[in-house]
């Protein structure tokens, strides 16, 4: 029941988000969060990481996946992945054109209407869950971080390339929640949540980025001060991708039910 409570919730809250950038002024923020990305450098490396996610490699990234589970004999666990990965990605190909609205661009770089929710954020993100869910117990936190880690770098890399807006990053990644909380469920896999994975991922984040500024304290204090809300969005879309990835409840194996005593005669 909790499991299709989360996924129910990702729906509601992913209406909210389409809805809200419907809003004049949140329309124009989520503007702004997208020029400060816009303007970061790196756009080189951004581009070779998003293209991990393009249809072909993320075809083989998913079977791996997949293979992994089935290799470890834990088949519902490698069904459950299967379901997260490509009903996620459905999802996203058939909401994109459905939900089309036209939004203001950055000037000089035009954006089309059909972006939300974003197909790559969902194809990472939900790559990401399925590591978690047939991964072993024991390595669980470190592939939640894992996921959650490769997550905020896709998705900071979309949205430096401008390939979508951030509220089309959200909607991906809630996309794929939604779908590994239900694909669990209806395979009736015992849940455990796993918060010392996002916990992990966001120590690592932080570390990074803190040497990141260090290296360049002047330009980066200055870019940050000039670009307020870019760093709020940046620090919002962060933290929701490392919560959704590690703190999510993952299954741990096949529910168990008492046996029946046999009759005696």
């Amino acid at each position: 029941m909790l499991r299709v409570a989360s996924a129910v919730l990702c729906v509601v809250l992913g209406a909210v988000v389409y809805f809200a950038v419907h809003v004049p002024a949140i329309a124009a923020a989520e503007l702004r969060v997208l020029e400060g990305f816009m303007g970061l450098p790196g756009k080189a490396y951004a581009l070779d990481l998003v293209g991990l996610f393009d249809p072909a490699p993320f075809a083989v990234l998913s079977g791996s996946i997949i293979a992994g589970g089935l290799i470890a004999r834990r088949p519902r666990a490698a069904l459950a992945a299967a379901a997260t990965m490509y009903g996620a990605a459905v999802t996203t190909q058939v909401l994109k054109p459905a939900l089309a609205f036209q939004r203001d661009f950055p000037p000089g770089h035009f954006m089309g209407p059909i972006a939300f929710p974003s197909g790559h954020t969902t194809a990472v993100m939900s790559l990401s869950l399925a590591l978690v869910i047939v991964s072993p117990s024991r390595l669980r936190p470190l592939a939640a971080a894992a996921g959650g880690l490769l997550t905020v770098a896709t998705v900071f890399s979309l949205l430096m390339l401008g390939s979508h807006y951030p509220s089309d990053i959200i909607g991906g990644l809630l996309v794929a929640t939604s779908w590994a909380c239900l694909a669990s469920a209806a395979l009736r896999l015992e849940f455990s949540p796993s918060p010392s994975g996002a916990a992990l991922g966001a120590a690592i984040l932080a570390a990074a980025g803190l040497l990141v500024v260090a290296s360049r304290p002047a330009s980066a204090l200055a870019y940050a001060s000039a670009n307020t809300t870019f760093v709020v969005g940046a620090l919002a879309i962060a933290a929701g991708a490392l919560v959704l990835s590690g703190s999510v409840p993952a299954p741990i194996g096949a529910q168990r039910h008492p046996r029946s005593p046999r009759a005696r005669g």
